[in-house]
Order: C-alpha cells, then structure tokens, then sequence
C-alpha cells in the first residue's frame, strides 16, 4: 500500500484547520469582488455625476471607492495571513508523517543513502511542498479567479474590447513566463555558484594549516576566482533580467492602455461606442490585469519546480519499512541467553560480501571476542547480532528468537549495545541513559550509573542527573561518555550485551576504569566484543579470529596463544609496538 505522505498531510491539514480555509476561501472571493468593484465605481462617477456635472453625490461615491480598495488590502492580507498557516500546518503534518516513516526504516536505508540526501528530502523538498500549496496552487487559483473577473467586467463594458484583451492575454504571459523562467534558471546558477563558494571556504577552514604550511595562498586565490566569477557571471544575468522585466511590462501596460483610449473612445478608430466613464473603467481593470497575469507566470514556474519535491517525498514515504512482529517476551525472567551464528554471509546493498560463511556459539554467560584488522568484518557480525541487518544466506538466534524479527522494545530489553562513540543528543544525563523510556525508573538509572562508577561523578554536578549535556550545553570527556554508553546499555538489565571498541581512544587510567566496570557488568551475562588489538580483549572465553571476512581462528585465549597461528602473530606484533 503506497503511502502518500504529501496528501495524508493535507487531508490533516484540512480536517484540523477547515475554519482557516473557509477563511482563506472567503478572503479570496472578497480580494477578487474589491478588485472589480473600484473600476465600477469609477464608470459611475465619471458617467453619471461628472459628465453631467452632478456633484452631489461624489463624496459618498468616493468614500465608498476608498472602501472597496481598503477592503481589498485588508482581504488580501487576510489570504496572505490564512496562506501562511495553512502552509505551514501542512508542512508540521509533512515533516511529522516523514519524521515517523523515518523511524521506521530499517537500517540498510542510511547505509544506502547519503545523510545530504536524507536531510534535503525535511529541507529544500518539504520548502518546495509548501510553496506548492502557497503561492503555487491557491496564488494561481487566486490570481486566475481575478484575471477572469476582469475579462468578464470588460465584457461587460465591451464585449469587442473584451475580445481584444483575451488576444492580449497569452501574449503577456508568454512575455512574462519567458523573463521568469530565465531569471528562475540563472538564479539557480548563482545558488549553485554560492554552494561551489561555500565549499571552498569549508575546505580552506578544513586545510588552512596545510595552505600555510606550504605556501599555497596564491593557488588558493586563483582556485577561488573561478566559482566568484561563475557567481558574479549569474548575478549580473539575474540583475539585467530583473532590470528589463518591469520596465518591459509598464511599457506594454501603456502600449494596452493607449490602444483601449483609442479604439473605446466613442469618435475613435475602433468606433466601439462607450461612454468615457466605461473608458476610464476598462483602463482601470486593464491596469489591474496585468498584475495576476505576471503572477500565474511565477506561479506555474514554482509549481513546476515543486513537483519534482512532491514526488520525491512521496517515493520516500513508499520506502519499505523495517519488517515488524509481535513477539513478546517477558523481561523479568530472561536469564543469560545463547547466541547461534549459523553459516551467514552478509554483503551491503548487492555489493561484495562483507563476511562469508560465518559460524560459531556462544554459550548462556560467556564473553566471546571478535579480533581482527579494520574491515575484516567485526562491525557487520556486531550489526547483523543486534538485528541491525538480516543476513544475505543463514540465520542468527538469541535464544529462540531471529534478531532482525525483534519488536524495538523487546530488542532494547535483550541487548545492550555500545559503540565506539556514542551520540548525545541535547538532553539531561538522565535523558542520555533512559533514552526517554518512562518505564525506567529513577531506582534503575542510579543503579546502572553506579554499576559503570560514573555515579559519583554525576553527582557532584550542580544539577546532578538533570544536568543538560550536548553539543551546545556542557560536555562531558570522552571516558565519561563511554561510562554513560555503558549505563545506557545496562538501565534495561539486558541479558547481552554487544561491545564494539569501547576502550579505542581512552587514556590508560580511563581504559583501566572501563575494563573494571566492563568486569561488573559482565556477570550472568551474555557478551560479544570486538576489538582490533590482543591487549583489547576483556576476559574472553573464546576468540574469534577474522580476516577478510572470514573466520581463520577460533579458541580459548590460552589454545590460542598456544599455536603459531593468527592470534600468536597478532600478539607478537602488539608486543613490538607495531598496529595492525
């Protein structure tokens, strides 16, 4: 079943904000009548009170002249106004509909694509959506409504003059969606020619102490002149467009104008036989035309360009989510549990195989390592364990149950996991260990904060497991992290627990402190390490040893250390200070 984001969003948006559409639909039909009216008004004056020097009744009719003009700002605000909010109400429905499939999404998704990606589709895409139903969809069916309200008010001055201008008409906007869209493309080339600039600055911050080092200022100006010159190329081509535009459109207003005198006026060319104040009011309404005509060029132009985000939002809310089931599983009586990794072989996205054929056990309460060099594949065995990923060919079980299959909440409740970094998100340290889970209580943080030592340092804190950490507010040393990464996988009491280099980077004090509350947390538990280093390894009742991909060792650390095979060699290098 597709899931149309963009229209659940509006059918929301129309069920929780019907009285500002009525609103807005009644600001557009008031907008419209004011723009008719004045010239009407105007035909009256001239007709029947100037030309027959009737001079009673001219302050009333002005009075009210000013009133349909005032009433017609005072509508057009009010669409303006309803515009907004119905806009941007639509866009908070888009943006939480897209935030939830978000967060169903498996984990292959991010993989596969890049954050960049990811985050224009909540940015530039959701923006686009909403000038769609803005100034795209309403402002063309607004501005369209008033173009044929004047053609009609014309008709019904002159039906021949009516005529005239529906020639006209396709003319002007063939003239104003030629200088639109032009001007729309060399403002894309300007942003263009910005990003490119920005992207430079962002490599000289990144590369400056290289620049300085080696001499490079030179090249580097002469490396930027290119995208400033492309920059200032597109704003000059943006400038003159927008320069001849208006100028081009007073002129034809006038050309129109001075055409409608001539061909109107009752001895003209045209002999169309008006009266001077159906003149006066046809220029009037001709005035007023052009105006929405010059619009719907913009407007078609932006509607255009929108649906191309329209589209790409719906193909993200049609992305296949991450399978779900209703297994349950009882958290109080979960003991330490098996882990069976039978012949898996795992590639990302159709590509090479990361790990092929991998098999081993892990029994209720042991520590099993993973050791190997970078990209032999520790990570992907981690991930697939988690439930991250399901395996190309074989399966994983945690006891009875396949991983991948896990509900969210039973998965937070059997595994802890903690990696190398650990990501904080502006909250409490509180926050940073519940995860926002309500279910946990105050009794179960202070007991997982302890368990891993770092209590006593929260709570010397001035506001103790209410002080905000992040990356705008106070920030904690990286051990400290790894303590709170370990807290946080600990708060549910998981029966395993999944550890991927949590000592990588630590001073030797903060690695002494971590491998003392790893030896804590380990009891009665099922665990799985990785590590890249033999001096790594915590207390493992067997290793597993991989390269590329594959298992080429396994044992008891003492079986090992035994042969002269991988897991002596790998302790023979370490031992002469050299990294694998």
């Amino acid at each position: 079943m597709k899931n149309k984001i963009v229209s659940n969003s509006i059918k929301t948006t129309f069920k929780d904000k019907f009285i500002y559409i009525i609103f807005l639909a009644i600001a557009i039909i008031v907008g419209i009548l004011m723009q008719l009216i004045p010239p009407q008004i105007l035909k009256n004056i001239i007709d029947n009170n100037i030309s027959k020097g009737i001079y009673d009744n001219l302050w009333k009719l002005s009075c009210y002249y000013l009133l349909a003009v005032v009433l017609g700002g005072v509508a057009d605000f009010f669409r303006e106004y309803m515009m907004a909010i119905v806009g941007q109400n639509i866009l908070l429905n888009v943006r939480l509909n897209m935030a939830k499939k978000l967060s169903e999404l498996p984990i292959s998704y991010f993989s596969n694509n890049a954050v960049g990606e990811i985050m224009s589709r909540f940015t530039s895409d959701v923006d686009a959506v909403g000038t769609l139903f803005t100034s795209g969809l309403i402002g063309m069916l607004s501005d369209g409504l008033k173009a044929v309200g004047i053609i009609i008010s014309i008709y019904f001055l002159s039906p021949t003059l009516a005529l005239y201008m529906m020639i006209l008409v396709p003319i002007i906007y063939l003239i104003a969606r030629f200088f639109k869209h032009n001007t729309f493309k060399a403002q894309m080339e300007a942003r263009r020619a910005v990003g490119h600039m920005n992207g430079f600055v962002q490599e000289i911050f990144n590369g400056i102490r290289t620049i300085k080092i080696f001499g490079m200022e030179n090249q580097l100006i002469s490396d930027f002149q290119k995208p400033l010159n492309q920059n200032i190329e597109a704003v000059h081509k943006t400038s003159t467009l927008d320069s001849i535009f208006p100028c081009l459109m007073q002129i034809l207003r006038a050309i129109i104008i001075a055409i409608t005198v001539v061909i109107a006026a009752p001895s003209g060319l045209g002999a169309l036989g008006i009266s001077i104040g159906s003149v006066a009011a046809a220029v009037d309404l001709i005035s007023r035309m052009l105006a929405p005509i010059e619009a719907i060029a913009v407007e078609f132009q932006t509607i255009q360009e929108a649906l191309s985000g329209f589209q790409r939002i719906n193909d993200f809310g049609n992305e296949e989510e991450e399978h779900k089931t209703e297994l349950l599983l009882d958290k109080k009586v979960l003991g330490p549990l098996p882990i069976t990794i039978n012949n898996v072989t795992f590639a990302y996205d159709n590509s090479k195989n990361i790990v092929e054929n991998i098999s081993f056990d892990i029994e209720p309460g042991t520590k099993v390592a993973l050791v190997g060099r970078t990209g032999a594949g520790k990570s992907t065995i981690l991930n697939l364990v988690a439930g991250l990923y399901k395996p190309n060919q074989g399966g994983i079980k945690i006891g009875d149950f396949d991983p991948f299959e896990m509900p969210a909440d039973m998965r937070r409740r059997t595994i802890g996991i903690v990696s190398q970094s650990f990501p904080i998100y502006d909250g409490t340290i509180r926050e940073a260990i519940t995860l926002y889970d309500e279910s946990i209580t105050e009794e179960e943080v202070i007991i997982a904060a302890k368990t891993v030592g770092l209590h006593e340092d929260i709570v010397k804190l001035s506001k103790g497991y209410d002080t905000i950490i992040g990356e705008r507010e106070m920030k904690l040393s990286h051990g400290q992290y790894q303590l709170l990464a370990l807290a946080c996988a600990l708060v549910c009491n998981p029966p395993i627990l999944l550890l991927d280099e949590v000592t990588s980077g630590l001073d030797s004090i903060t690695e002494a402190k971590i491998f003392k509350a790893l030896k804590e947390i380990s009891k009665d538990r099922t665990i799985l390490t990785i590590s890249h280093r033999i001096s790594g390894i915590i207390d493992a009742d067997k290793v597993v040893m991989l390269e590329n991909g594959r298992i080429v060792e396994i044992g008891t650390p003492q079986e090992l250390a035994g042969k002269d095979g991988w897991y002596a060699k790998y302790n023979q290098i370490e031992k002469l200070g050299w990294k694998m």
